[in-house]
């Protein structure tokens, strides 16, 4: 057969019957042998389809596709097998109706999970090649690595139920082929598969627990696997709703992120999830500040300021510049923090005060710094103590840790020591550092309905170098105060931290 067809004037039948007559050609030219037909996204257009398209559109979309995928796939004499691959199996949406024998493998089935990612022996032999700095192919692993899959031992799970973790192929290929290993960026920007979560973060539910994965804790709910035209409805409603949204929407909406990466399974606990990496983290961190700079008028070069003041006090750790670095990042916060309207009362205009809040804020600010690596709410045993407790944020580069602690408290519910206090939280996670220089700082950002102006912001923080140990700090009016945190003090502070 030898021609050319104009798809301008092809007509739905011929385009449904597209693929079985391209099947039906190779048959002829290889002497009659059976086809197989490999179809990538097959799911992408009804995903579209369902969420955006109107109920007309969405019928024809549908019908097209289901002719296009029966005639190919189902009574076709030249077809030895058909493989699909997408991201959603989409259940009764009609597409894959009446295709027989059809064999359904995901990421979460044990025996099949292998095949998707890579595990860190195939990365380490690509590290290798490219000859990736061991420090750097450690960091690339924050940001790439995490999605946690059962381990599969022959004809059955582990009766330990291991989990290995994997590699997103995407994100390393892509890393890989920039060169630039000392960068580390997010390689699903171009990627609209979730741009409307910014739209849903103005759902309370929503944005909570967007916030307790972004802090780096996990959340749970009842996972659907396979989504129905049902589950896109209730989607597409939410989006565009303005009703409060139900146990079972968050359930659609998670399960959504889970089936399209952005979630893993956290160990073994049972319907518990949580962000598997850095490049996810930034990801929604800059879809809730955006959110944030919408209803808040943010400016995003104040967020920038914020940054560059970071990377300074973590390249720069000398005792002569450490202070003048602090205050300055001080003052640069301050900037931030200060357009965000905070108020007690949840149905007050603005935005609840918490701590996840500030703590969002502040896990933005450090993604952004180049060369550290970072840690949100890590559960450890606290410091001479059998206390399990959560270090609110963790930031190390190779010479420098910094432990943070993080208040949101209104002016009647301070004490004389509520900085030292908090201070003391902060140094009783000290085992989770390493490093030679470390900082450990306590933030405390008032709560209530002040202005912007009024507001107060306290900062209190405990140096330890080469040349000693320090405490500086910055009171609610922006002067410099210890707050009653003197050396003698700090001679038992330092006994926690050795």
């Amino acid at each position: 057969y030898v021609g050319v067809i104009s798809s301008e004037g092809l007509n739905d039948d011929q385009i449904k019957s597209g693929l079985k007559f391209l099947s039906e050609m190779l048959y002829q030219h290889y002497d009659k042998k059976k086809v197989w037909i490999l179809i990538d996204e097959y799911d992408a257009v009804a995903n579209v389809a369902y969420r955006k398209f109107n109920a007309d559109d969405l019928d024809k979309t549908i019908e097209l596709f289901t002719g296009i995928y029966q005639n190919a796939l189902k009574g076709n004499p030249c077809l030895e097998k058909g493989v699909l691959t997408g991201v959603q199996y989409i259940a009764r949406s009609g597409m894959l109706s009446g295709l027989n024998n059809l064999g359904k493998f995901n990421f979460t089935d044990a025996k099949y999970a292998q095949y998707y990612g890579l595990d860190q022996g195939e990365v380490d032999l690509f590290f290798g090649h490219f000859q990736v700095p061991k420090p750097l192919g450690d960091k690339a692993k924050s940001w790439y690595n995490g999605y946690q899959v059962q381990k599969y031992n022959g004809n059955s799970v582990t009766s330990s139920q291991e989990l290995v973790s994997k590699y997103n192929i995407w994100s390393i290929v892509s890393y890989l082929k920039r060169g630039e290993f000392s960068h580390f960026k997010s390689h699903w920007e171009e990627s609209g598969n979730i741009d409307f979560l910014g739209e849903l973060l103005s759902k309370p539910k929503v944005r909570e627990k967007v916030e307790e994965l972004i802090d780096g804790r996990c959340i749970s709910f009842d996972r659907k696997d396979d989504f129905s035209s049902n589950d896109f409805n209730q989607l597409k409603n939410m989006i565009s709703g303005s009703k409060e949204i139900t146990s079972d929407g968050l359930a659609v909406l998670f399960s959504y992120l889970f089936i399209g990466g952005y979630l893993t399974i956290d160990g073994p606990i049972q319907n518990a999830y949580r962000l598997p990496n850095m490049e996810i983290m930034y990801e929604m961190g800059k879809r809730l500040i955006k959110h944030y700079q919408h209803i808040c008028t943010i400016d995003p070069a104040k967020i920038q300021s914020a940054t560059y003041v970071l990377q300074d006090i973590m390249s720069t750790p000398h005792r002569e510049r450490m202070q003048e670095h602090f205050k300055n990042f001080y003052d640069r916060f301050k900037e931030v923090i200060c357009t965000v309207r905070l108020v007690d009362d949840k149905n007050a205009e603005g935005v609840f005060a918490n701590e996840d809040i500030v703590h969002s804020l502040l896990n933005y600010i450090a993604l952004q710094t180049q060369h550290t690596t970072l840690g949100s709410e890590l559960y450890t045993t606290k410091l001479h103590s059998k206390q399990k407790g959560r270090a609110d944020i963790k930031i190390t580069n190779k010479d420098v840790g910094v432990i943070m602690e993080i208040k949101c408290l209104p002016v009647s519910h301070r004490s004389d020591n509520h900085m030292k206090e908090a201070l003391e939280q902060a140094m009783s996670y000290g085992n989770l550092l390493d490093t030679n220089k470390n900082l450990f700082i306590a933030i405390n950002v008032e709560r209530g309905t002040r202005t912007s102006e009024e507001r107060s912001i306290e900062f209190l923080c405990a140096s330890f170098m080469s040349d000693g140990q320090h405490v500086f700090g910055i009171n609610a009016s922006g002067d410099y105060d210890t707050f009653g945190v003197n050396n003698s003090i700090m001679k038992g502070f330092t006994e926690h931290v050795k």
